[in-house]
């Protein structure tokens, strides 16, 4: 079964595991415009920092999130995690296309999955 991207929903970043997901992409998206679309980022603490999280679920259970460093992010974009089924160049730009963001894309995408 294909994932459905039309109908995302933004959950509680607590409901996301850092053992469930895998970065896929750096995204380029402002933050205003994540803001102004998805609502207030959720604010994540681990050992290294404090950060900006958006998580959003698919009708189908499949998670990801977008993170950045709260205060001294390294680079421009966003982090893009994602649950094992949606780990693919593909699934990547359908998620990035998802956010119903028109300039967001993918800087880049992770080694694991870059040709």
């Amino acid at each position: 079964m294909k994932p459905d991207f039309t109908t995302i929903q933004r959950i509680p970043d607590e409901e996301l595991s850092p053992k469930e997901i895998r970065y896929v992409a750096l995204v380029q998206v402002d933050l205003m415009a994540l803001y102004r679309r998805w609502g207030r980022p959720d604010i994540g603490v681990d050992a290294l920092a404090e950060w900006l999280c958006f998580a959003f679920a698919l009708p189908s259970g499949e998670k990801f999130t977008l993170q950045r460093e709260a205060y001294n992010p390294p680079t421009p974009g966003f982090l893009l995690s994602v649950t094992s089924t949606l780990f693919s160049a593909e699934a990547a730009a359908q998620v990035i296309e998802a956010l119903d963001i028109p300039e967001a894309f993918a800087i880049e995408l992770s080694s694991e999955i870059a040709n």
